[in-house]
Order: C-alpha cells, then sequence, then structure tokens
C-alpha cells in the first residue's frame, strides 16, 4: 500500500484530487497538525475515499509532539475512540500501555514502528523479534543509510520478512523508496508533493507514478541503475524508465550514490537483491575491474567500465561511451581522417579517444596532468599534453572533464565541431564559451541517448 503523508489538514484537499489506483491511503501526521480537532478528524474519517492512519510521533521519533508521553497516550487514547483505519505506534511506548490498546481497539490495524535517525543498526533481527512480541497488522523498520549499502542491507532484510517495511531516510536511502514496492514492503510512503515531505528521502507520488512507474513493480520486477558519485544529476531514470514504461517492461531504474571503497560490499548486495545491469559514472569506470568475471576486449582494451551485465551468476563490463559520443558527432561529421582533440584522460575520455581513433581520427589527449595523458595517449597510440598544449589546428573538440577545463577561449576555433559529455545543465559553461567563438556545438545528451539506447540492448530490453 502507498500512503501518501499529509502534516496539515488543508492538504486533504489536494489529496482528494489524486487519480484513483494512484495511492491506497493517507497518513495523517497529526503530530505536525497546527491543532488535532476530533470532530475535523471525525468527518475525514467519514468522508474520505482512501483508508486514514493516524500517526502521532514524539519528538525523540522524529515527530513534532512535545508533550509528556502521559498526555500523548492520552491523546491516542482519544484518538483511537474515532475508530480510523490505521495507527502507527512505536514499539518502545509503554509495553502495558501497547498491550491495552491492542486488545481494546480491534477496528483499528496497527502499525508497530521502529526509527533510527543516524545509522541503519546491525542488529536488524533484534530488533524485529522485540517488534514482534506485539501481534499487530505490520511492522515498520525506518533507518537512516549512511551509504546505499545500507538501504540495500534493509531492503533485502525486508525481502525476507514479509511483515516488515522497509523504509530507508535520507539522500543515500531514497532509491529504495522505490524498491520497497519490489522487496513486498506492506507499507510505502509518499509526499503529496516536492517541498512537502515528511520524512528526509521522501519521494513525491508524482514522481513514484510518472517516473518510476510504481502501481506496476512488483517481486517480478527487473532491477537496473546507475551507480557512481554524484548521480543526483543525472537523467539516466527518466530515459530509461520511460523506455520501460513505452515497451511495457517490468523493470524499474535506479540512482545510487557509492563510492569506490563501497564496491566489495555493494556487489555481493545488488547481486542478492536481483540486479540485472548497471550503468557505471565517476569515479568507478575504471575501480569496477577487478570486480568482474569477464570484460569485453574493446572495453577491456580502454581499461575503463560504464555498462555492468548481471548474467549466469557473472558480471560482465562493456562500455558505450564512445560508440554513443562518436555516433552523435557523425551526424554532424565524419571523423575519419581528421583532427579530433580530447580534454580529460578519465574513463569517458579513454572511451571516447579510442572510438575515435578506430574510426581513423587522430586524436589528442591534453589534460591536467600530462602524465595521465600521456599514459592514455601511448596506449592507444596518439599524441597528448597539456591544456595550454592544444594544438593550433583541429577539426573536432570534445570535452571530457566534469568541470569547464582552464583553456584559452582564444584557443577554441570557430571552425571546430565542440561536444562536451556532461549534459546537466544541456548547455554548459564549455559550451557556452564555444558558441560565442562561433563553433557548431554538440550537446552532451546526443552522446547520452546513444550510450543509454546501447546499454539498454546490452541488458535485453530493446
Amino acid at each position: 500500500m502507498l500512503f501518501v503523508s499529509i502534516s496539515h489538514p488543508d492538504e486533504f484537499l489536494k489529496v482528494q484530487s489524486l487519480l484513483p489506483g494512484q495511492i491506497q491511503g493517507v497518513e495523517l501526521r497529526l503530530d505536525r497538525f497546527p491543532e488535532i480537532n476530533k470532530n475535523l478528524l471525525r468527518n475525514l474519517i467519514e468522508t474520505s475515499s482512501y483508508p486514514l492512519m493516524f500517526t502521532l510521533r514524539k519528538a525523540t521519533h522524529g515527530g513534532g509532539f512535545s508533550a509528556s508521553e502521559t498526555e500523548r497516550e492520552s491523546l491516542i487514547e482519544q484518538l483511537l475512540l474515532l475508530e480510523p483505519d490505521f495507527f502507527d505506534l512505536e514499539y518502545d511506548m509503554n509495553p502495558v500501555f501497547l498491550n491495552s490498546v491492542l486488545q481494546k481497539y480491534k477496528k483499528t490495524k496497527f502499525i508497530l514502528s521502529y526509527h533510527s535517525f543516524e545509522e541503519t543498526p546491525q542488529n536488524l533481527y533484534e530488533i524485529y523479534q522485540a517488534m514482534a512480541s506485539f501481534l499487530v497488522y505490520g511492522y515498520k523498520i525506518a533507518t537512516f543509510a549512511k551509504s546505499t549499502n545500507d538501504a540495500l542491507r534493509l531492503l533485502l532484510f525486508a525481502r525476507k520478512h514479509p511483515q516488515v517495511s522497509a523504509i530507508c531516510m535520507g539522500e543515500k536511502g531514497q532509491f529504495a523508496r522505490v524498491l520497497g514496492f519490489v522487496c513486498g514492503n506492506l507499507l510505502n510512503y509518499a509526499s503529496l508533493q516536492e517541498g512537502k515531505e515528511t520524512a528526509p528521502g521522501q519521494i513525491s507520488v508524482h514522481d513514484l507514478v510518472h517516473i518510476y512507474g510504481y502501481t506496476r513493480l512488483g517481486p517480478h520486477t527487473k532491477l537496473y541503475g546507475l551507480i557512481g558519485d554524484p548521480v543526483s544529476k543525472s537523467h539516466g531514470h527518466l530515459y530509461h524508465n520511460e523506455v520501460f514504461r513505452k515497451k511495457q517492461l517490468d523493470c524499474v531504474y535506479v540512482k545510487m550514490q557509492v563510492q569506490p571503497e563501497e564496491l566489495s560490499d555493494f556487489f555481493p548486495l545488488a547481486r542478492d537483491l536481483g540486479f540485472q545491469g548497471l550503468s557505471v559514472t565517476m569515479p568507478l569506470k575504471e575501480e569496477v575491474l577487478p570486480f568482474l568475471q569477464g570484460v569485453d576486449p574493446q572495453a577491456q582494451f580502454i581499461g575503463a567500465i560504464n555498462t555492468l551485465v548481471f548474467t549466469k551468476g557473472q558480471m560482465i563490463g562493456t562500455n558505450t561511451d564512445g560508440i554513443g559520443a562518436l555516433d552523435a558527432i557523425e551526424k554532424r561529421r565524419s571523423v575519419f581522417g581528421k583532427q579530433v582533440v580530447i580534454i580529460g584522460a578519465g574513463g569517458s575520455a579513454r572511451a571516447i579517444a579510442f572510438e575515435a581513433h578506430r574510426r581513423g581520427s587522430r586524436v589528442f589527449v591534453c589534460n591536467r596532468t600530462l602524465q595521465k595523458a600521456q599514459k592514455l595517449a601511448q596506449e592507444i597510440g596518439c599524441k597528448a599534453g597539456l591544456l595550454s598544449d592544444l594544438p593550433l589546428v583541429y577539426d573536432i573538440l570534445i570535452n571530457c572533464s566534469p568541470v569547464l577545463p582552464d583553456i584559452d577561449p582564444q584557443k577554441i576555433l570557430s571552425s571546430a565541431l565542440v561536444m562536451d559529455v556532461v549534459y546537466v545543465p544541456r548547455e554548459t559553461p564549455f559550451l557556452l564559451m564555444a558558441k560565442n567563438a562561433g563553433c557548431e556545438v554538440l550537446c552532451g545528451e546526443e552522446m547520452f541517448f546513444n550510450q543509454a539506447a546501447s546499454q539498454l540492448a546490452k541488458w535485453s530490453c530493446l
């Protein structure tokens, strides 16, 4: 069930405007309401087209109720007399009080919840055992994810314990808000709209419906995603999930923030959860190589991976960056025999330099660190230099650096085709500089669409 959480009674009118089937219930965060009007709540129960969940969270559990626990227990009993469909209670309340209300108010389905706003504890099973001593409709374990691995661990725990709903808080656990629908969460929560979140990391109903298509997600949904850091500006989830929707594929794509030192724990967790394929971005394109069971020959030569395929218990790496970039460029100009200058020497630069050289262009790699540029040039068989060594004559200029390269604008030739692999914003400062010089420019999103389509093909989604 998907509950939309609201913290003001005025928001209830907006809830009623949601299309049927988008949500299955409404959580009233009464601890954040300006006042608790029992007549209003009674009217909402009688007129609502959705089941209502009452929550009166105390301050130490992230709520807004600051009076004494005795006062809160008394108010909870008064609210239970209204017979709401659901009531969320913390599992560590006075056990005498809990047993009393569980026995007395049979018409209400109780949710027993645990919250940790600092971490995802290691002893999840012990926490669940303590909660399970009370027989209720469902158990919610909400924890702060310090890492993507924390979130994956909590999702796997929930999958093994069907009565547990895993709710991950924080930016690094946001993707798990989507995968909760796949892992069998009994309860999932969304904000009414962006900016109206009642918990950190909550996703809006609009995004869950229109981006992730949550209503079609289930235990057989195939999982795909992006790993790297940062990933917040990536549009991968928009592109891939739209393809899944149009082709009516039971698949979903999420973004996960992963650091190099987290990979050794990440891959077993991702495999256990059932990921079928991953996109790889900075700074992981070279870091993933030691964890792979196979690498296609081209990616092996490039020494950088942007696509992972999970198949028959193995993880195979490949690279679609170079093909995506050169296909975009060759829609405008042939690269055969042309001078192509590449700024940068990271994973994307390696892939593009290799592909440009393979298609018969004369490649020059320039980078802030000469040694990295020379190493790449030696492997491919081309020339290299510092940013200040930009050739006087060239045909195509490609920026593969995530930041604005420190080059003299006077060296940007008006006759050149200029491309930036960065695609957010669409017109980067580098491309604006090139436009001011009179160049024909190529936005990075064209490369992105090409390489993403190649990824889908490798994942057998096209």
